[in-house]
């Protein structure tokens, strides 16, 4: 029977310290305000403003060539688009427009970048005929190297042979 009360009594007091840690020691240390770093506002406000600037920025205008051809043909469709692009950088003196010019994969490397340029600069051509200023526009050429489809198939080459207009801020 000593046993059993000397048992209980210790039961007792483990129980009373073990109470008096966590109430008094692990629950305010729980309990504790995390402290959190603090986010300048003029960041968020120019972060916000940046990505709603993007979402209004109009989609860049694919134009599609022929194989082997830098040869420009106007499209009614296309003009919509060059107006919205026109009317942006009325709205935003700093930005330009990117105009780069893509090929399929036959050919030599070499042939294919001079290709992408041609055909960039037959665009770039155009859009200065539109009424853009020569000086807002950027003429590059990727040649066959940025495929956004396959060179498997017929259409999946004749989807690379493009100039992409974009604008792009500075």
């Amino acid at each position: 029977m000593r046993i059993l009360i000397t048992g209980f009594v210790a039961f007792v007091i483990w129980c009373f310290i073990s109470a008096w840690l966590y109430n008094d020691k692990l629950l305010p240390v729980i309990k504790a305000p995390v402290p959190v770093a603090a986010i300048p506002e003029n960041q968020t406000n120019e972060a916000d403003s940046l990505m709603k600037l993007k979402a209004m920025m109009p989609k860049d205008l694919q134009i599609y060539f022929e194989f082997n051809d830098a040869k420009f043909k106007p499209d009614p469709q296309n003009n919509n688009s060059i107006a919205e692009l026109r009317a942006w950088l009325e709205k935003y003196p700093s930005s330009k427009l990117s105009v780069t010019g893509h090929t399929d994969l036959v050919g030599t490397p070499e042939y294919n970048m001079n290709l992408g340029m041609k055909r960039a600069q037959v665009t770039g051509k155009y859009l200065e005929g539109l009424g853009i200023s020569a000086e807002r526009i950027v003429t590059d050429s990727q040649g066959e190297n940025m495929a956004t489809s396959d060179y498997v198939t017929k259409e999946g080459r004749a989807k690379n042979r493009k100039t992409v207009i974009s604008i792009k801020m500075q």
